[in-house]
């Protein structure tokens, strides 16, 4: 294994190790178990652990904003781009509490940052507003990620409740989604596309 072994492939065991057992979880002994090789290869291609976790940090950097934001609009693209950050953060969520740990979270989100206020730039919004409507959006993905990994790891939840036994005063069919178990998917994209409608309205 030494022979072929990497910084990449040392970093795909580590991102592997957090991403599957917790960061408690990765150690240089764990990561010289799951790549069978000396501690010092380890040492040899990347460095010690805390190399190991600025690297992870740095990995999670490059794919907070994997592609090219699709759309002819600057609406279209900022939700494009914020779609574009909640997949990476559900993808590789671990690595993001490796930078939170290390203080690196400003970093990480560096290349989303500059992605939405590009876009936002392009619609027109300048200064505070710009600023305000960059960090609102990332707030709204990041947010949005964190309750779902709460209700992930919640128990079971009582499926449907009654919220009008008395007789409804709207309409049966908001009766019948308000009542069901929310679709997150579905409230995040409505609520995407109105934050994006309101923070690049004229005013």
């Amino acid at each position: 294994m030494s022979e072929r072994l990497t910084k990449d492939v040392v970093i795909d065991a580590a991102v592997a190790i957090v991403e599957s057992e917790g960061l408690e979880a990765l150690s240089m002994r764990a990561l010289c178990e799951k790549l069978d090789v000396a501690v010092t290869s380890i040492y040899w291609h990347v460095g010690n652990k805390e190399a190991i976790l600025d690297a992870l940090v740095d990995r999670m950097r490059s794919t907070i904003v994997t592609s090219t934001p699709t759309g002819r609009t600057p609406e279209q693209r900022i939700v494009s781009t914020a779609k574009s950050i909640l997949a990476a953060l559900e993808a590789h969520g671990g690595l993001v509490g490796v930078a939170h740990q290390r203080g690196r979270l400003a970093v990480v989100f560096a290349p989303a940052r500059r992605q939405l206020a590009i876009e936002f730039a392009s619609a027109g919004l300048r200064g505070v507003r710009l600023a305000d409507a960059t960090n609102a959006m990332l707030h709204y993905v990041a947010a949005h990620c964190i309750t779902i990994g709460v209700i992930s790891r919640s128990p079971d939840q009582h499926p449907s409740v009654d919220l009008w036994p008395d007789g409804a005063p709207i309409d049966r069919a908001a009766v019948r989604r308000l009542q069901d178990e929310p679709d997150a998917e579905r409230l995040f994209d409505v609520g995407l596309a109105a934050l994006t409608k309101g923070l690049i309205a004229r005013k």
